[in-house]
């Protein structure tokens, strides 16, 4: 019998709500479902929430001080960021089992963790001591922060690691063109080149070590294929945030279609393994981008970011996606 062609996926949208403040945004998701991101509060700071369908959205504390983030959570529900120290610094935390643990700088006096593996190692970027540039660090065990080194420039940064200690981000060359790179620790970093144009960055990898990021288009990178243009849903620029084991991939992308102030709209987007990439929609509004994708649970995955709604304020929400299946 010949297959019938696959049914589209259903996509759902959920609002997560504020910490009573105006914008909130959700920078990843785990297969519980469960989000982390940053929200203002009825102070107007900048606080990091995690947010379960059972208990809503939370402020983390994470840190003593005004100010802090959340920027990833793995499956067992270990959560990265940053936040005030309360002596004017900025300090990567990770939070694990409801302990807040400071990880500490590469010297100087800021430092923000931006990924965390299933192990439990984590990944962000430090101001070094003396030096005002960024550079990615490594957290191969608690206790000690690795430099990452650049591409012979001043600046690096690392987005994301995969639970094979497989490090992704970008690093300036020494002319100061940010480019992709993957770092490994048998054979350090390595420049991932670009679409064609000058600069690159990779923000996601997962455990096949696929690759995705943006080079003016969104871009897969594996060993096999090199450096794919992923195109866009329309518009002139996309990029892709995140993806999945499963080769699920998320972003945003430019469409064809500009808003009321005559700007690009700009819409997040799931790239299913098959290479169909779906418009996500939005609360109302004209504008969203998603950042993270969790790992397919009974063929739904998760999808977090933030959308306008129809009074145009940035709210984080969660897509719950269905992906389709061939009919036989």
């Amino acid at each position: 019998m010949g297959q019938h062609p696959a049914r589209p996926p259903v996509v759902s949208i959920h609002e997560l709500g504020t910490l009573g403040g105006a914008v909130s945004q959700a920078k990843a998701v785990n297969r519980l479902g469960h989000a982390v991101g940053t929200s203002r509060d009825a102070l107007g700071r900048t606080r990091a929430f995690r947010w379960q369908e059972r208990l809503g959205i939370v402020d983390l504390k994470p840190l003593t001080g005004v100010n802090t983030s959340a920027n990833d959570i793995n499956d067992v529900g270990d959560i990265v960021g940053g936040g005030d120290t309360g002596f004017g610094d900025f300090h990567a935390y990770l939070l694990s089992e409801g302990t807040s643990v400071d990880l500490g700088t590469l010297g100087g006096n800021e430092s923000e963790a931006l990924a965390v593996n299933r192990p439990g190692q984590a990944v962000g970027h430090s101001r070094v001591a003396g030096a005002p540039a960024k550079r990615a660090f490594f957290i191969p065990e608690p206790g000690r922060m690795v430099d990452l080194g650049t591409l012979g420039g001043a600046t690096s940064i690392a987005h994301d690691v995969n639970d094979r200690a497989e490090v992704v981000g970008f690093a300036e060359t020494p002319g100061g063109q940010p480019r992709a790179f993957l770092w490994t620790v048998g054979e350090g970093m390595r420049d991932l080149g670009t679409l064609g144009a000058s600069a690159s960055m990779a923000l996601a990898i997962n455990n096949h070590t696929a690759i995705v990021g943006g080079s003016g288009h969104a871009f897969l990178w594996t060993e096999q294929l090199g450096t794919v243009d992923l195109g866009t849903l329309g518009g002139r620029t996309s990029c892709a945030n995140d993806i999945n084991d499963a080769g699920c991939i998320v972003g945003v992308s430019q469409t064809a279609a500009t808003d009321p102030r005559g700007l690009p709209v700009t819409r997040a987007f799931l790239r299913t393994p098959d290479g169909g990439m779906l418009d996500l929609g939005t609360l109302g509004g004209e504008h969203s981008s998603a950042a993270a994708v969790s790992e397919v649970v009974d063929g739904t995955v998760w999808v977090a970011g933030h959308s306008h709604d129809a009074a145009a304020r940035i709210r984080a929400v969660l897509w719950a996606v269905r992906l389709g299946q061939d009919q036989p």
